[in-house]
């Protein structure tokens, strides 16, 4: 797995590219904590170059969802593959983070609720 980051207003875009399985549970931790230690409260999960994730990926983003959550913090996940669309579906994961087909979209949504 390996993660890029691009600030954008009020946030910040983890562009990822790989497997979020528990396989790369401690990369994907790792790039998260690094966007939390630089004081971004938007987080941007851009995920069209995820192909599979697994039940240990969809805890993790349940678990970075709350943690933002608690410091008046957001996820947003941006453009995830169909399949894998369809996996986080199965799991609930859109009733927790809000999925988005569009960046400017994902960056509009968490302007107007701030």
């Amino acid at each position: 797995m390996q993660t890029r980051e691009r600030p954008v207003p009020n946030g910040v875009i983890l562009d990822i590219v790989g497997d979020l399985t528990y396989a790369n549970r401690e990369l994907f931790k790792s790039a998260v904590e690094a966007v939390r230690q630089k004081g971004y409260r938007h987080l941007i999960l851009n995920m069209p170059e995820v192909r599979f994730v697994d039940s240990s990926g969809l805890g993790l983003l349940a678990i970075v969802s709350q943690n933002f959550k608690l410091t008046q913090g957001r996820v947003s996940l941006l453009k995830p593959q169909s399949y894998v669309r369809e996996i986080m579906t199965l799991a609930n994961i859109p009733k927790l983070i809000p999925v988005y087909d569009n960046e400017q979209d994902a960056v509009a949504a968490y302007q107007m609720a701030a």
